[in-house]
């Protein structure tokens, strides 16, 4: 009976139901004792590289001396592709799109641009390579890979496992292109035409099922093939598509690997529930006060408010009483919730932390321009006799909660001689 081929397996992928892939998986950068599928004896076995650091063994990977795999994917990120994120803030910030910016995290985060993540495998579950075969062949195939395709593919970082069922190699990479403007952009359609890669059918409309990735995995696919080959292996050259029926079972364990840490990933972000809770609480009394500010920036409408008690003597010092008080009460609000921010009790990202800050501070100098700029208007109108009856005519039409009511409130405690401060709000009833 003539001796099987051996399978060569290469799968690729970005993200799974828990969202972009983690390279904890690929590092051992989590307690390995949770895992099933790993041996614990023969993890000292693996080894690990990265484009900073190059090749080293599990024990110094552990060592501490070597960031790990999500350090260095940033790290890339950052250096390749900071000019092209500031580049896109500053048109972002033309444009009157500031919201749009991105930083390099959003760009880790993007299943279209996020490292892809490739497996290899040759053989299945108790008829595999050595490792040292294994070892020969992935080597060929990375530096012939980087030569081919090097300029616009990068390869980040790769691991090769041994304290698995089969010996298999992680490899993780980035597409990307010179865009428009002189910058580097992660970009992978565009980066594999630049390579001169072709769609499947040229003649049809590029798409899910027609793009130039698919006709790079096969190049690929027939790349590691031939070096297989090369090497005296007998390969099985069809290739074998489909869903998870079609997959070796070391898929399987893979993704339940990566649904573990997912996991604990998860119950480590219940930890921080709490901090989520106070960030809707700020956001939702921000927008409260954020339509104070634009009821307040409504000239017209403090002119109505304040005029329908022009004829009284005392309306200059109610205006000026109300309008100070409530830019006093709305200040030492937007006060006391900055320093709710800044409090190290609240955990939140230094980024959101900073974003908050900003706008409290920014409120704070709309209030105080916004109540000067109203005073000044109220003061002059209220000069004027036809301004005068038409309030009055007003305050006979309509009844609306709005400044108005502080207004009546200091005019009727005027009248008393005793002018009182309105009453003081918590943060939780504002």
């Amino acid at each position: 009976m003539p001796e099987a081929k051996q399978r060569v397996s290469r799968h690729n992928g970005r993200a799974g139901k828990h969202g972009v892939y983690n390279p904890k998986h690929n590092d051992r950068q989590f307690d390995v004792s949770h895992a099933d599928n790993i041996d614990k004896g023969r993890t000292n076995l693996n080894l690990y590289w990265d484009w900073q650091n190059g090749l080293r063994d599990h024990e110094a990977n552990q060592s501490g001396q070597y960031p790990t795999f999500n350090q260095v994917e940033r790290e890339f990120y950052e250096q390749r592709y900071g000019d092209y994120l500031a580049g896109q803030a500053a048109r972002n910030i033309k444009a009157g799109h500031a919201g749009r910016n991105r930083g390099v995290d959003d760009l880790l985060a993007d299943v279209r641009i996020c490292p892809e993540e490739t497996i290899y495998q040759i053989g299945k579950e108790g008829d595999c390579l050595s490792p040292q075969v294994l070892m020969e062949i992935m080597q060929e195939f990375m530096e012939t890979f980087q030569e081919r395709f090097g300029k616009h593919v990068h390869i980040l970082d790769w691991a090769l496992h041994l304290d698995e069922t089969s010996p298999h190699i992680h490899a993780r990479q980035v597409f990307d292109i010179e865009n428009r403007y002189g910058e580097i952009e992660p970009k992978q359609e565009k980066a594999l035409e630049a390579l001169g890669i072709p769609l499947p059918f040229p003649e049809k409309k590029p798409g899910k099922m027609n793009n130039r990735k698919i006709t790079f995995d096969g190049i690929c696919r027939e790349l590691l093939l031939n070096i297989c080959e090369e090497h005296s292996l007998d390969v099985e050259r069809d290739a074998i598509y489909g869903g998870k029926a079609s997959r070796d079972k070391n898929d399987y364990i893979i993704e339940s690997q990566r649904e573990k840490i997912a996991e604990l990933e998860r119950r480590n972000a219940e930890l921080t529930a709490d901090n989520e809770a106070q960030s809707r609480i700020i956001a939702q009394k921000s927008a409260e006060l954020e339509d104070k500010l634009e009821k307040l920036s409504d000239a017209d409408a403090a002119l109505d408010a304040v005029a329908d008690v022009a004829y009284r003597e005392a309306v200059k010092v109610v205006a000026a009483e109300a309008i100070h008080e409530t830019q006093r009460q709305d200040l030492m609000i937007l006060e006391k919730g900055k320093q709710k921010v800044m409090s190290p009790e609240i955990k939140m990202k230094q980024k959101d932390r900073e974003l908050v800050i900003d706008w409290f501070e920014k409120a704070a100098n709309t209030l105080k321009k916004r109540a000067k700029t109203i005073f000044e208007k109220v003061v002059e109108a209220l000069r004027l006799p036809a301004a005068r009856e038409a309030a009055k005519t007003k305050i006979k039409e309509q009844a609306r909660p709005s400044i108005l009511e502080l207004l009546q409130s200091h005019k009727q405690k005027s009248d008393e001689t005793i002018v009182q401060h309105p009453k003081r709000h918590s943060w939780e009833e504002r």
